[in-house]
């Protein structure tokens, strides 16, 4: 019997979690309403840790690949090819052998009985559960070309979202390793030829300079120490950008600087709205909308008030009312969704909150970009500037006593 992870809110209305055996998720949801809980969410165990470190290292479809797979799909059935044809004609031309390997897998899975989601869901690693959820909706809707395509837009424009936000910092990075590499070179390399030749004069020179030199020593007697710590450092960050936890907390951490708060905080907006809109436009119902929308946050704190969101909506109350009270979302977002609910058009108002966000987040970016890239330039220049006069300040008061 297959073991199941749930999360739910007890009688008292607190957040409980926890492991269960069994037969399917719907028996266990089913079995937590009968004593008393309201459900969130139940779902199979994941793999081992074991398991989870050998999966990093094998060859996996790249996120574009699987949303170019998609989209070609769709087309395919757009043109009255039937899905097992159309998956046969993807195993033997669909770019590197690993997608080629996934279609196959998916049309042996067609053919030994399995429906399309169920053949999706056993390649957990590579399709999300809303696109698992979504193309299951779709199949008994008779509408699967058409959600395809929808998820291929869908994945298309997060993929643009995340290339932006990568861009928008990979430059300020880049001036900071820069920086960091210019100023340890002129540490190391330059400093020690000038602090040779006013050897014969530390009691005579300027303050400023015997620090110099002294931080330059420190550097050259401890460079092995700051490289191993500055690989160290890179190894944290990618551990932490594949850690959901780790990245949460990041977030809420830079969530608190000016101008990085409003960036967080369309970006959440962004994702609810557009993803919540695509899955309710594909007939998937508000409640398991809600709780696929939930795995989309990593900070822990913003996830917990989608489940609090989850468990008023399943109580009957509207979305925007139970929005209202959990400061998940920006106050301006509030009536225009109950707008929406009103007139039955919740997820039509949902994307266009999320393409306005949007256009918000991009022009955000390209402010912080602006500033950071310049500022971080007057900066390095400072630094070098200062280093450069301090020198020269001091080789003039040796060469003062020398006259």
């Amino acid at each position: 019997m297959p073991k199941y992870r749930y999360r739910a809110l007890d009688p008292s209305g607190q957040l409980v979690t926890g492991e269960a055996e069994a037969d399917s998720s719907r028996d266990l949801l089913s079995e937590l309403e009968r004593i008393g809980h309201i459900p969130i969410e139940a779902r199979e165990a994941r793999d081992g840790a074991g398991t989870a470190i050998l999966r990093v290292f094998r060859a996996q479809p790249r996120t574009e690949e699987i949303t170019e797979a998609t989209r070609d799909l769709a087309m395919l059935l757009k043109g009255g090819v039937s899905l097992h044809e159309a998956l046969q004609l993807l195993a033997r031309t669909g770019g590197r052998s690993v997608v080629r390997d996934l279609m196959a897998s998916l049309q042996r899975s067609i053919a030994d009985g399995k429906s399309f989601a169920e053949s999706l869901a056993q390649h957990r690693n590579v399709f999300p559960p809303i696109y698992v959820k979504m193309v299951e909706v779709a199949e008994a809707a008779g509408t699967l070309e058409t959600t395809l395509d929808a998820i291929a837009q869908e994945r298309s424009r997060n993929e643009a979202l995340r290339r932006r936000l990568t861009s928008a910092l990979t430059y300020p990075s880049f001036l900071v390793m820069a920086a960091c590499g210019v100023f340890l070179f002129v540490l190391v390399g330059v400093i020690p030829e000038f602090e040779r030749a006013m050897s014969g004069f530390q009691d005579r020179i300027d303050p400023s300079a015997r620090t110099v030199f002294a931080l330059s020593g420190f550097v050259r007697a401890n460079l092995d120490l700051i490289l191993g710590a500055a690989v160290l450092a890179l190894i944290g960050g990618l551990m932490v950008s594949r850690s959901r936890s780790a990245t949460g907390a990041l977030l809420r951490l830079i969530g608190h600087v000016p101008g990085i708060r409003t960036i967080v905080q369309y970006q959440q907006t962004v994702f609810f709205c557009s993803t919540l809109g695509t899955l309710l436009g594909s007939g998937v119902d508000i409640t398991t909308s809600l709780r696929l929308v939930r795995d989309l946050f990593r900070d822990r704190r913003a996830a917990e008030k989608v489940d609090r969101l989850i468990a008023e909506v399943r109580q009957g109350h509207r979305l925007s009312d139970a929005l209202a009270g959990l400061d998940l979302l920006p106050a301006y977002v509030i009536p225009i969704l109950r707008v929406g609910e009103e007139a039955g058009e919740l997820d039509t108002m949902s994307r266009r909150i999320g393409g306005f966000y949007e256009d918000r987040l991009e022009r955000s970016l390209a402010r912080l970009t602006a500033i950071l890239g310049p500022s971080i330039l007057i900066l390095v220049s400072l630094i070098i500037a200062w280093l450069i006069i301090t020198i020269i300040t001091a080789l003039l008061s040796v060469n003062e006593l020398l006259l």
